[in-house]
């Protein structure tokens, strides 16, 4: 249904997102407070009215640096969650959550761009928008999007997907985009909720609800392997 012109999922290089999630969560340790040394303001965009100008908006953020302006163009809540691929624990993920998690947010922006040039399609700099692919999940609109560079072997692909939000503004979903990474962790985490009566376990099991629709987006994938479409599925399972 994408249609994209080359499989994505081999492209998202887990070593690689591996230290950029490490970058985040040891930048941002126990404090829930960006310390990047980037400040924080209300004026940064947190979302366009098209999907195609969030993204375009999230590359030329990155391009130039700007952490700050390319946390706000992501999916709320999905930060704090992306830390758990890392092993951040409940607890933390739980404030990340409830005081703020654009120190995550910037953090993890910045290590990616610290370690793009290592990706097939080149460095971020270097990106270019080929492909758009609108479609539905959980009653979610999302768009998926192809970028390559001028550098990049033929077919190489490297897709970033957007949804958009109940005020109509379109963010990155950063769930759907790096899946690899972090269904297994939603699964475990989910489980771990269920266990654990306590307000932390309840911030992140409702969190973990309302981003149902985006690893049902990803299920949409007909390029997605069997081993990445059954750790989704068992996410899916474990957070219902």
């Amino acid at each position: 249904m994408r249609g994209l012109p080359s499989p994505k999922r081999p492209l998202r290089i887990l070593a690689v997102l591996s230290v950029v999630l490490g970058i985040a969560v040891a930048g941002c340790g126990d404090d829930p407070t960006p310390n990047s040394g980037t400040a924080v303001t209300a004026s940064s965009p947190s979302g366009y009215a098209e999907p195609v100008e969030t993204v375009r908006a999230l590359l030329a953020a990155l391009a130039a640096d700007r952490w700050e302006e390319a946390a706000r163009l992501t999916v709320e809540g999905q930060m704090a969650l992306m830390a758990l691929a890392e092993g951040a624990d409940l607890e933390t993920v739980s404030d990340y959550l409830r005081f703020g998690e654009i120190g995550v947010g910037i953090n993890f922006w910045a290590g990616f761009v610290e370690v793009s040039d290592q990706f097939p399609v080149g460095a971020v700099e270097d990106l270019t928008l080929i492909t758009e692919q609108r479609y539905e999940a959980g009653g979610v609109s999302f768009a998926d999007f192809g970028v390559v560079s001028s550098s990049s072997p033929e077919g190489r692909v490297f897709e970033l997907t957007t949804a958009q939000g109940d005020n109509q503004l379109w963010r990155v979903d950063v769930i759907a985009t790096f899946v690899d990474v972090l269904a297994l962790r939603l699964s475990e985490t989910a489980e771990i909720t269920r266990a654990t009566r306590t307000e932390d376990a309840a911030v992140v099991s409702a969190e973990l609800m309302r981003h149902i629709p985006s690893l049902e987006a990803v299920l949409i994938d007909p390029d997605l392997t069997p081993e990445l479409r059954q750790a989704v599925v068992s996410a899916l399972a474990a957070i219902q």
